[in-house]
């Protein structure tokens, strides 16, 4: 699969096993919506709760990119786990909505800076021929955790375990701070081309248009992926249990990421990444209309190669439409929009279900995403894969 296999396979491992536990202490609170309604708060208080750590995500991630051009990414990575466990540790404070909310938008941050910071690095070290492959296998970290800490947690939390859940994401900081501290890069390995660190600006950035759309396609995309933020609330309304749905988007994200890595980097992936959200949508619509034990699992299969292929499609293909000097903040912008996107999903969900429902509230997200995403493949994306040059 790779080129000099014994230095990508150390790379890999050295940037998996944090991004890993990152997720992991990000994902153990998934289900954290069913523990905030036992403590009696009103569903407009609960999603600024649960969406202030999206938002706090996004608004770090231009912080992440300066800190990894400005100190390297071992630092980066270590004082960020530091920021996961004070955030983690606050959410102890159950009787105080002001100490959850601070807790929740610290631990927002450090996993924007953390996440951020492996990225960017791992879009500098990972040559074209091979990303899209480096890419999937490392979103295998990413979508792990749903099928290992999130059902352990769910597991916890409803066997009246609650100070053994919270636990749970100030234990996984400390180990990320440690993995993040041992991934020791050199200098020359964090300079955009291997030589003197000239970065790029902002206004680079922003000049290139298929930039402009993959952010906007990638914001899209996320709106239906914040989808599994209140995925709780539909399982217990139906007497369902939300793992049905998460541990089947799961394993079948993370089976794809491995057996289709190689596949991913001859694919075209600027026309498929739109046709992935509009695959996540139609799940969400079958889970709404039809809310049974089957259709979660099902829903959640679909899901799961939706964002199982767009996610790393995502994140290689900043790498893939911009110069390297770029990508430290193509890369930390690229999350930012996701993020973005992602943290609209419980704010919106918020404010609709007294009037719609968590069902109706998931049928206006999902149709107005899918239009969207719809518009951009075929006025954008399409045209724009046809003018590239062909490989003879």
């Amino acid at each position: 699969m790779f080129t000099k296999m014994s230095q990508n396979t150390k790379l890999f491992i050295n940037i998996f096993l944090p991004f890993y536990f990152i997720n992991c202490a990000a994902h153990v609170y998934i289900i954290y919506g069913s523990l905030l309604q036992s403590y009696e708060f009103s569903s407009k208080v609960t999603g600024w709760i649960l969406g202030v750590y999206f938002l706090a995500m996004m608004a770090t991630r231009p912080l992440g990119g300066w800190l990894l051009e400005n100190f390297g990414t071992r630092r980066t990575l270590a004082w960020s786990g530091m920021l996961s466990f004070v955030g983690c540790s606050l959410l102890f404070f159950n009787q105080s909505t002001t100490l959850l909310f601070i807790g929740r938008a610290i631990g927002g941050a450090s996993v924007g800076v953390y996440t951020t910071g492996i990225l960017s690095y791992q879009a500098l070290c990972v040559p074209k021929k091979t990303r899209g492959a480096m890419f999937s296998l490392l979103m295998v970290g990413g979508a792990l955790p749903m099928a290992t800490v999130t059902p352990l947690g769910e597991w916890i939390l409803f066997s009246s375990r609650e100070t053994l859940y919270l636990s749970l994401g100030p234990i996984l900081s400390v180990l990320c701070c440690f993995l993040g501290w041992r991934v020791g890069v050199s200098e020359t390995e964090e300079s955009p081309a291997g030589g003197e660190k000239t970065w790029g600006t902002y206004s680079g950035l922003f000049s290139s248009r298929p930039f402009i759309f993959l952010i906007l396609t990638g914001a899209l995309v996320a709106l239906m992926d914040a989808v599994i933020i209140n995925i709780s609330l539909l399982a217990v309304e139906k007497g369902l249990m939300a793992s049905y749905f998460l541990t089947s988007f799961a394993v079948v994200a993370v089976v794809l990421r491995v057996a289709g890595s190689p596949f991913l980097n001859e694919l075209p992936r600027v026309v498929l990444l739109a046709p992935c959200g509009i695959l996540m949508a139609c799940s969400t619509i079958l889970i709404s209309l039809f809310p049974t034990s089957g259709v979660f699992v099902v829903s959640g299969i679909l899901f799961g190669i939706g964002i199982g292929a767009g996610w790393p499609m995502y994140l290689a293909l900043v790498a893939d439409l911009l110069d390297p000097a770029l990508l430290p903040k193509g890369t930390s912008t690229a999350l930012l929009f996701y993020n973005g996107g992602f943290s609209l999903g419980p704010l919106i969900a918020g404010y609709f279900l007294p009037h719609l429902g968590i069902a109706g509230t998931f049928l206006v997200m999902s149709f107005t995403a899918s239009a969207a995403l719809t518009l951009v493949e075929v006025f954008y994306w399409l045209p724009f894969y046809w003018k590239l040059p062909r490989k003879k």
